[in-house]
């Protein structure tokens, strides 16, 4: 079922029953107010008749004469039912009565000749015909009840106004029903509408146009939701921006070293590279070679963090002397570049309990793409300062290359991402290094920072807990 209908009829049966329920609990709430009020009214009319009757009567007799006239008025009045009876439930005067009772002794009627004052409904010998509100009220001689006062009224007026107040109610449903449906039937279409429209939208983005946006007519939780929505459009299109880009470089850094072995082995195996230069090119290929490892490595090492993780495997080392000894490694590049590598640690010795491998690498990298972007005369700078509140030491590998702006710095970590214009003066970048440091670091329960500015450099931020 659309959420379409699932929203109209949850709103409609929410209401209907609603009202329903109101309905009922008025209609039961008037009915008691007005059977209070003519019991009420009732029992004003016995006890008036009762107190007659008492100031009446002699040495314990009744003197019905007396009360004759009260009780026709009395009738003709109000259009009450009036009955005197003695103790024993025996009719000693009634008017209006004509039969209407079924039976006058009702049990109900017992605790009258108690001194109680008893309200009943009693049933009429004229099928069809409603009950009578019959009120009981005690007259005493002295000490002893003599006798009750009976008055009785036909509930038909009580019924009559029930009867109406259900037609009402049944109009004001209708009416209110129909009303409630057109604001619901908009309310649901002003929701599942904008959900048919995504839905809509999220297969043709399934299909590859990933141009598709939709429109935001709301500030309300489905305008947030259309916002999230084309946002994620917008990085899907993005991410498959970068995907084709990376698709292109990968196959550029790849052919390049392939095209460049295929043909410097040829010309060495036809003889065409004299066989005093062939150490020169060898040495060409060795590096071309090791460019397609570490590239191969970078691939191998994203498919294994997205398909299984990262698994750490820790231990206890010094800190200082891994900067020390991968700054080392960079040395040659450095000098060939014009580069200086300087460093600054906090101490002459930190120990650090981490993953021995990854952090080498996550230097390495750091190292390996500060010397890309710095210029010849350029300088590296490798420094450690400790936290002392936290326990841990900071790492910063910082340049003063062309630096990064601001959208780079965005993209820095994303994966197949590559700022560089000029990337094809340095054919070694596959813009897979800083993901795998981003992974590495986040899997020490740390994360990397990157500071830059156009012109003036960068610095990448690390930090690992101190062994205490």
């Amino acid at each position: 079922m659309r959420i379409f209908w699932k929203q109209l009829l949850l709103h409609l049966g929410t209401l209907v029953i609603s009202f329903v329920l109101l309905a009922l609990v008025l209609t039961q709430g008037i009915r008691g107010f007005l059977t209070e009020q003519k019991v009420a009214e009732m029992t004003t009319l016995a006890q008036r008749v009762a107190i007659s009757m008492e100031n009446s009567s002699q040495y314990g007799m009744m003197n019905l004469r007396v009360l004759y006239t009260e009780v026709q008025n009395i009738h003709r009045y109000t259009d009450a039912v009036v009955v005197i009876m003695d103790r024993y439930f025996a009719i000693e005067l009634e008017y209006g009565f004509d039969g209407l009772l079924a039976e006058l002794y009702i049990p109900e009627l017992a605790p009258v000749m108690e001194g109680e004052i008893v309200a009943i409904f009693g049933v009429t010998n004229q099928p069809g015909n409603p009950p009578l509100l019959i009120v009981g009220y005690p007259f005493w001689f002295g000490d002893e009840v003599g006798g009750a006062a009976l008055v009785g009224h036909s509930m038909a007026d009580l019924e009559n106004a029930i009867d109406a107040m259900y037609r009402i109610t049944r109009i004001a449903l209708v009416a209110i029903g129909v009303f409630a449906f057109v604001l619901i039937y908009i309310s649901s279409k002003a929701i599942s509408h904008p959900l048919r429209q995504m839905s809509d939208a999220a297969g043709i983005i399934a299909g590859g146009d990933l141009e598709k946006r939709l429109p935001i007519r709301s500030k309300d939780e489905i305008g947030q939701l259309a916002g999230q929505f084309n946002k994620m459009a917008e990085s899907l299109q993005e991410q498959d921006r970068i995907r084709r880009a990376f698709i292109a470089n990968l196959s550029h850094d790849m052919r390049s070293p392939l095209t460049s072995i295929r043909g410097f082995l040829t010309a060495i195996h036809d003889g065409t590279i004299p066989q005093e230069k062939q150490p020169h090119y060898l040495n060409i290929i060795q590096d071309e070679t090791e460019r397609l490892i570490k590239l191969s490595n970078n691939i191998l090492d994203i498919h294994l963090i997205q398909d299984s993780g990262i698994t750490l495997q820790k231990s206890q080392f010094d800190i200082n002397e891994l900067l020390r000894y991968t700054i080392l490694g960079f040395q040659q590049r450095a000098i060939d570049k014009q580069i200086m590598i300087t460093s600054h640690f906090a101490n002459l010795s930190d120990v650090v309990f981490a993953d021995e491998d990854k952090m080498r690498r996550v230097i390495y990298n750091l190292i390996d793409n500060a010397l890309k972007f710095t210029p010849a005369g350029g300088e590296i700078t490798v420094e450690t300062t400790i936290v002392a509140n936290d326990n841990k030491i900071t790492i910063s590998v910082a340049d003063n290359g062309r630096g990064m702006t601001e959208e780079e710095q965005k993209h820095a970590f994303d994966r197949f991402y590559k700022g560089d214009p000029s990337r094809n003066k340095d054919k070694f970048g596959s813009g897979l290094g800083l993901s795998i440091v981003k992974e590495f670091v986040r899997a020490h329960g740390s994360i990397i920072a990157v500071e830059s500015e156009v012109g003036k450099g960068t610095k990448f931020i690390l930090s690992l807990e101190l062994l205490q």
